[in-house]
């Protein structure tokens, strides 16, 4: 449900100066595939313009 709803944000944000989604992926966090629940990371690469943003951010999964 996170995923679905970062890349849904992601795609709502459409028009002159959005974000072009490289890489969207959510991971344990310690960074293994697949979390099901508990402490995880939200990982997220992307260009604007020709700059590329890489970041991440925690997230708590019931």
């Amino acid at each position: 449900a996170v995923l679905a709803a970062a890349r849904a944000e992601l795609a709502a944000a459409s028009g002159p100066g959005a974000v072009a989604v490289d890489y969207l992926e959510l991971r344990t966090a310690d960074l293994a595939p697949d979390p099901r629940h508990g402490p995880a990371r939200l990982l997220v690469a992307a260009r604007a313009g020709s700059t590329r943003l890489i970041d991440n951010i925690a997230v708590d999964l019931p």
